[in-house]
Order: C-alpha cells, then sequence, then structure tokens
C-alpha cells in the first residue's frame, strides 16, 4: 500500500482514537482532582442542536474508525480519492491540538455543554489562545471538519462540515448568552477585544 493510502487510512483513525482518550482522561482527571463535572451536557435535556451535533460526530467519526478495516466503505458511500491526503491528516491533527491546548488553557472551566449555572471553578478564561479567539475549541474542531475533507473528499465528510457550521454558531450563541449572564461586563469587554473566531 502506497504511503499516502496508508496515510490516509490510519492517520485519521489514530487521530480520533487519541481525541477520544484525552477527553475521557481529561474528564476524569478534572473530577478526580478538583471535584470538576465537566459534564454539563449529560445533566440537563438536550436541545435538538446538540443531538444533531452528537449525530454528525458519531457518523463521522465511526465512518473514519472503520476505513482501514473495510476500505471498500469509500465506494459505497462515494467517497473519491484524494491527491494529497497526508495534507489532511496534518489539518486534522492541528485541529485536535488546538481543541486539546484549548482545553488545557480552560483549566478548571471547560464544559462540555452549557451548564445551568455557574459553579465555584468556572471562571472567565481570557489568556492564552483565547487572547486570539473567544472559541478556539471550535475553531479546532471546524479544522478537524476541514481536514477530514482533503483526506477523504465524499458526502459523509462534507456533509458534516457544512452541517456542523451553524450548529456550532448556534452553541456558541448559547454559551455567549450564559457567560454574558454571569460575567456580565468583563465578559462584553471581553468581546470588544477578541472575536469569535478568529
Amino acid at each position: 500500500m502506497p504511503h499516502a493510502e496508508t496515510i490516509a487510512l490510519y492517520g485519521p483513525t489514530g487521530l480520533i482514537i487519541l481525541a477520544l482518550i484525552w477527553g475521557f482522561g481529561r474528564i476524569l482527571w478534572l473530577s478526580r482532582t478538583g471535584g470538576v463535572s465537566v459534564l454539563a451536557i449529560f445533566r440537563r435535556r438536550k436541545s435538538p442542536v446538540e443531538w444533531w451535533l452528537m449525530v454528525i460526530a458519531i457518523i463521522l467519526d465511526a465512518y473514519l474508525l472503520v476505513r482501514p478495516f473495510w476500505p471498500a466503505i469509500d465506494l459505497k458511500v462515494y467517497a473519491a480519492p484524494s491527491p494529497f491526503p497526508h495534507y489532511g491528516v496534518a489539518i486534522m491533527a492541528a485541529g485536535i491540538g488546538l481543541a486539546m491546548l484549548s482545553q488545557v488553557v480552560m483549566g478548571t472551566s471547560w464544559r462540555i455543554g452549557v451548564p445551568e449555572r455557574r459553579d465555584q471553578s468556572h471562571g472567565l478564561v481570557t489568556g492564552g489562545l483565547y487572547r486570539f479567539s473567544r472559541n478556539p475549541i471550535y475553531v479546532g474542531i471546524m479544522l478537524f471538519l476541514m481536514g477530514a475533507v482533503v483526506v477523504v473528499p465524499g458526502p459523509i465528510p462534507i456533509l458534516s462540515l457544512v452541517m456542523s457550521w451553524p450548529l456550532i454558531n448556534h452553541i456558541i450563541r448559547a454559551e455567549e448568552k450564559f457567560l454574558t449572564a454571569e460575567f456580565g461586563d468583563a465578559y462584553s469587554a471581553y468581546c470588544q477585544r477578541v472575536r469569535r473566531w478568529l
């Protein structure tokens, strides 16, 4: 198997496994060391937007995880071979790396989903990567999705990218509403200094 094909098949799978291990490890570490529950999304009813994002993530990740073991799936889902899969894997890796680093910078303030109210471990983070973007985790997610389109140009990655954009923007607006209510003028001043995306 040529080197580019090996990267195209196994690179995304390795990155997804790495991201899953990181995510679960971070959740466990924060709950054990700081008593912080980051899973706000599971303590309340999920919105349709959150459900759709979860479905998109599951379908895309499952597809990318299955590809090394069932390469013929690309034909079944009308995916075209990529001329530059290694670039796509590099973009995906940059996206995952950015999301991971952003979570570290957030410290104990990182949550999955908008909480119902702020707890004492939840502070307004404006330093590090958050000096350049109010949402570097989402920038990382969008980079990951763009990289997936480069690795496997086909309906599943393309639809995942196209559908995730408005859904993530909807979630960002909900987070902004929460942060405005909790942090008031400090958050408003931060929004004046730093863009929503880049």
